[in-house]
């Protein structure tokens, strides 16, 4: 019995590592000026027809939100009472179909064989024999005999958060103060589940978030990465 629990501990784990890299691209800009007072603030979402009620944006935005948590931002309700309004904005593509052609040479083996010699005797009556005097063995080798093309057809999508935050003025009611940091988070792949990829986007961008790169950054994370499962705890 416990050698078929350690077998399948050992096919879980080998398929885990199959888990493929997934690669985010952060790029953040901010503002050299932190926001004022205990960095309150009040988040919005930036979806078009999504409201932050929606069960789908509750559950993207968690992942954020335990970030700026520890960040020192206090998520607060009331637009009064906060310094900093974020903006939440997050999707994914339809879908772009890729095409790639490749050429790869083609081999033909030779040899591995055995090569009996065999050498034939004349007596002084005329008489002839023959007989096997050695036997040689010839190593196999590949020769390049021509090349093959071959074309391949898969699906990418692009999935994206972005969050900006920016400068609550109170009294202005156009939304419109000045923006204290943005950052956008990208990823391509061949993954079309955004509520699979939204923990790596978060895991991904956690140390960038709100700060400024000053170029982009590319972090390459799997499904099992620790980073990634601790984020989906988190939450």
């Amino acid at each position: 019995m416990w050698k078929h629990s350690i077998t399948m501990i050992f096919i879980a784990a080998l398929l885990a590592g199959c888990s493929p890299k997934i690669s985010v691209r952060i790029d953040s800009i901010a503002d050299q000026v932190e926001p004022l007072g205990e960095k309150r603030y009040v988040l919005y979402s930036a979806v078009q027809g999504i409201s932050v009620g929606d069960l789908y944006f509750r559950e993207h935005s968690g992942y954020f939100r335990e970030i700026l948590k520890q960040h020192g931002y206090l998520e607060v309700r009331d637009r009064e009472n906060a310094d900093v309004a974020i903006y939440f904005d997050y999707g994914i593509s339809g879908g772009k179909v890729i095409h790639s052609t490749y050429t790869r040479p083609v081999y033909a083996t030779v040899g591995s064989e055995t090569i009996d010699v065999t050498e034939t005797f004349t007596d002084a009556s005329g008489k002839t024999t023959s007989k096997k005097t050695k036997s040689i063995f010839i190593p196999s080798r590949q020769y390049v005999v021509g090349t093959t093309t071959e074309r391949k057809s898969y699906t990418v999508y692009t999935a994206h958060a972005v969050l900006e935050a920016k400068e609550i003025e109170h009294g202005d009611k156009t939304n419109g103060g000045p923006t204290l940091w943005r950052t956008v988070i990208t990823t391509t792949s061949k993954l079309d589940d955004l509520r699979r990829l939204m923990p790596i986007l978060a895991a991904a961008s956690a140390p960038y978030l709100g700060k400024n790169t000053r170029g982009m950054k590319t972090i390459d994370l799997r499904e099992n990465d620790d980073r990634v499962l601790e984020m989906k705890t988190m939450r």
